[in-house]
């Protein structure tokens, strides 16, 4: 509409100067600016103070709970101006024995959660509107004791898993009609003898996997490339890449240029960051630099806005750290490790994610509570007002924003 007002107002202002009655085309600028204004609102030739005030899209967070018989996911929403949680009617909803992980599809139309203890994945559609979980028709889906980390693809297609019982990848296909998922005849996929699994990642383009697997005394890292119409994994040369400490949580900054993955004991009983930069043909990985220490008993790291996170469980605080982009060095933001902010003695971190737009960091606690943060302009975290909130479930282990 406001492209098909501007185009008559050329003709109008061209009009009118050549007859000079600028004031003529002055007060229809004027006019079709207001209109247009109006559009941009969502009032469309309405004036705004007879138009209701804009309604806020509302967006969600999810949370594994590990404990109880059966175990659960938590459904909250969230504000997206002042970063406040509630819980979500029905929340928190039965799921299999030990939720350990989880994680939404692109489309966020589907989470799938990890029980690691019932040996399946449990998965769930998302009402779009209320963020409400129904769970889809044959969940839980079979899998292996000990799944602890899966991931899905950019298109929504396929689902991989990982356990800490062995080193296995199992591959899943979805329905991306009904959410259901099919293992693939070719899986599971063994990893290197003798290993478990501790986290499963892919690079934003979705052409490679990144999977960090344990040994008795030391981590590495395995990587693929993937058939994006089959879903098959084919192992990549060059691999496996040794790792500082024993592999934690791993994550891609957005751009996909470098892979940050933490690890514990790297640094004494203190953590560490290992950065890598990753070639976007082969896949290859390059650590840029000796570990950064972060906290005791890192529990994942995500990228927002520049700026690195790492929720360390043992010290209930969060590390952060900007990224230089050219070289992947991580700086240490002013006022950091931020507390964590849960309730009680026991109250490390031991989840983390961020906000699509960069501007809220959540963290889930072992006090059973989530901590909201907005990011102020240096990457400090600042709890919003109200938090810590209830996660209304048992021991969440991981946590996930849909958008």
């Amino acid at each position: 509409m406001k492209r098909l007002l501007v185009h008559h107002l050329n003709d109008v202002i061209e009009i009118a100067t050549q007859i000079r009655y600028v004031a003529v085309a002055t007060t229809l600028v004027a006019g079709v600016a207001f209109f247009a204004s109006m559009q941009g609102c969502g009032y469309a030739y309405k004036t705004c103070s007879s138009c209701p005030p804009p309604t806020k899209q509302l967006q969600f967070v999810y949370t594994a709970n590990s404990a109880g018989t059966p175990s659960t996911v938590a459904a909250l929403t969230v504000d997206p101006v002042k970063g406040s949680l509630s819980a979500i009617g029905g929340s928190p909803y039965s799921t299999g024995s030990g939720s350990i992980a989880l994680a939404a599809d692109p489309s966020s139309k589907f989470v799938y959660v990890a029980n690691a203890l019932s040996s399946n994945i449990s998965a769930f559609t998302i009402n779009q509107t209320s963020g409400a979980l129904t769970q889809i028709a044959g969940s839980p889906f079979p899998g292996e004791a000990g799944m602890n980390s899966i991931a899905i693809d950019p298109t929504g297609q396929f689902l991989y898993a990982v356990t800490g019982n062995s080193n296995n990848l199992w591959i899943y296909s979805i329905n991306t009609t009904t959410g259901a998922l099919a293992s693939l005849s070719s899986t599971p996929v063994a990893l290197a003898a003798n290993t478990v699994s501790n986290f499963i990642e892919f690079d934003p383009s979705g052409n490679f996997i990144y999977v960090a697997a344990r040994g008795s005394t030391s981590s590495a890292i395995y990587a693929f490339s993937r058939d994006n119409s089959t879903g098959a994994v084919t192992a990549l040369s060059g691999f496996p890449v040794a790792l500082d400490g024993l592999a934690n949580r791993g994550a891609f900054e957005p751009t996909g240029t470098f892979l940050l993955v933490t690890g514990t004991n790297v640094f004494g009983t203190a953590g560490g960051v290992d950065v890598f930069s990753v070639n976007a043909t082969s896949g290859a990985l390059t650590l840029t630099a000796p570990p950064t220490q972060v906290g005791d008993d890192p529990a994942g790291v995500v990228v927002a806005t520049g700026v690195v996170y790492v929720p360390n469980t043992s010290d209930a605080t969060i590390s952060a750290f900007t990224l230089n982009f050219n070289t992947g060095a991580l700086t240490a933001v002013s006022g950091s490790p931020f507390p964590s902010g849960g309730q009680g003695s026991v109250n490390g971190p031991v989840g983390i994610t961020t906000a699509t737009a960069g501007n809220f960091v959540f963290v889930c606690n072992a006090s059973n509570d989530i901590s909201v943060f907005s990011v102020s302009p240096g990457g400090a975290l600042i709890p919003v007002s109200g938090s810590p909130f209830s996660v209304g479930g048992s021991a969440p282990s991981a946590i996930t924003f849909v958008p």
